[in-house]
């Protein structure tokens, strides 16, 4: 990675503060505190790391730190700063990863309604350009879902393959290989023109391949990932 001694510093404390945090996204204070610097100097380094996609920030409503009727920045360590540092990370490193890429993903899911395809294309466009296939396998069956629910999730639930998601564990398992493959042929067949068609396409081809690279435990936590994802979709989404 290409960071000062010190930037390596303080994205180092920022994981260390952020997976205390229970991977939620931190507030520029508590990283300063961590470190023993002024609250401007933690501030300043953050959007610095941001500019260079190792940190992304977000706007929350302010708590009591802040002023009525402010917004507070928020920050948390990107996937790119999360695989420079897998050394740092230890053995830990496919867990961490694989946390980060599912807690990303249902906070999507959990956060305002965004109409159906525009939800479709921001879960292709979050799919990690990930090695491990249990995070990259997550992030194409969590589209899969999505794209299913945007074209016929009532029919598909008729038809017993979204009821088999969620029977015995060891008979669902098999359900895993299938379901990107049926998402995307009941995109083909759909009349309407899907922009993100294509993506989802090769993203399914590679999906084929890792999801075979998975061990039992894997399988499983995949398979229970899915579900959390299937419930999160079942909330109401706006059309279009």
């Amino acid at each position: 990675m290409s960071l000062t001694s010190r930037q390596r510093t303080f994205l180092e404390k920022l994981l260390d503060v952020y997976y205390s945090h229970r991977q939620e996204a931190i507030h520029y204070t508590d990283l300063a505190h961590a470190l023993g610097v002024a609250n401007s100097t933690a501030y300043e380094m953050l959007k610095s790391l941001e500019l260079e996609g190792y940190v992304s920030s977000e706007y929350r409503l302010a708590d009591d730190r802040i002023g009525p009727g402010r917004t507070m920045v928020l920050f948390r360590p990107s996937m790119k700063a999360l695989r420079g540092f897998r050394r740092l990370l230890g053995e830990d490193a496919r867990h961490k990863e694989w946390e980060f890429v599912k807690s990303r993903i249902l906070e999507r899911l959990s956060s305002e309604e965004l109409p159906q395809g525009e939800l479709v294309t921001a879960l292709i466009a979050a799919i990690p350009d990930s090695d491990d296939p249990l995070s990259y396998c997550g992030g194409v069956l969590a589209a899969s879902l999505a794209a299913i629910r945007s074209q016929v999730w009532n029919r598909l639930e008729e038809s017993g393959i979204l009821q088999d998601m969620n029977g015995d564990e060891a008979q669902s398992l098999g359900t895993l290989d299938l379901l990107p493959g049926v998402a995307l042929g009941i995109s083909c067949a759909s009349p309407r023109q899907s922009s993100w068609l294509s993506r989802l396409a090769g993203h399914v081809r590679r999906y084929q391949g890792m999801v075979h690279e998975l061990d039992q435990g894997a399988r499983l936590r995949l398979l229970r990932f899915s579900r959390e994802v299937m419930t999160a979709l079942r909330a109401p989404v706006r059309s279009g």
